[in-house]
């Protein structure tokens, strides 16, 4: 149950911000000097209190640019070997450490999309990800609905590391009702250490399109700091 001091988003609609008092079942959450009454049903927490980052603004799970960077880092320093070598080296490589948050035992994952040009809409590209706001690790299917067969197609099937953000698709405004009705598929575990085992995740959810046609709609979120629309798919911090 959120509570004094959470930072949520809202479940039925974008913005949030930080819970300044609650009454009965209203929570009261500030966003830009406004405050705005809400039922505490309708909110998720995304930052507890006390975990405030240190610079003021959305709080950014990763660095999605320094994270891409650090792995090419390790690519271009690490000893080039020849096609020969490489067939007879079955060593695998080192994978990056994972750092966990307290937070992070519960978890949440989310849906993020990102215009290439939020000016410039009917005309951009926009990028579908999923965030996972957590210390485990996702095997994950992202479905679709498929009408003529009148049954679901995968969108995305794959692993996404604790913490990470990772591509899905791209869209355009004359194919993005194809995410009108989307199906998460999950389970969660870590690698090479102890931890609580979490039921399967079996989400659907039915995305309001009339959003990708308003330009106010996109506006910086929890995950990224550019226009974009975030759109949560499962939370365990209630």
């Amino acid at each position: 149950m959120a509570k004094i001091g959470d930072t949520v988003r809202f479940l039925n609609t974008t913005g949030g911000g930080k819970i300044t008092k609650i009454e009965g079942r209203i929570a009261y959450v500030e966003e830009d000097g406004f405050e705005t009454p809400v039922l505490l049903n309708e909110v998720v927490v995304v930052l507890p209190a006390g975990h405030e980052p240190e610079k003021k603004g959305a709080r950014m799970m990763f660095d999605q640019k320094a994270f891409d960077d650090g792995k090419k880092s390790v690519r271009d320093a690490a000893p080039q070997k020849s096609a020969d070598s490489r067939k007879t080296d079955n060593v695998a490589e080192p994978e990056l450490p994972v750092e966990e948050t307290e937070y992070g035992e519960d978890i949440t994952v989310a849906l993020v999309f990102e215009p290439e040009n939020a000016k410039a809409l009917s005309t951009s590209r926009i990028n579908a990800a999923l965030v996972n706001d957590s210390n485990y690790f996702l095997y994950f299917s992202v479905l679709i609905r498929d009408n003529e067969a009148k049954a679901w197609k995968p969108l995305f099937t794959g692993e996404v590391a604790p913490n990470e953000m990772i591509d899905l698709a791209s869209f355009t405004q004359q194919n993005i009702s194809e995410i009108e009705r989307v199906v998460f598929q999950a389970m969660a575990y870590k690698k090479g250490k102890s931890f609580q085992v979490k039921y399967p995740l079996n989400v659907s959810k039915k995305i309001d399109l009339t959003k990708f046609f308003k330009a106010h709609c996109f506006r910086p979120g929890v995950y990224l700091d550019t226009p974009c629309i975030e759109i949560p798919l499962y939370s365990e911090r209630r």
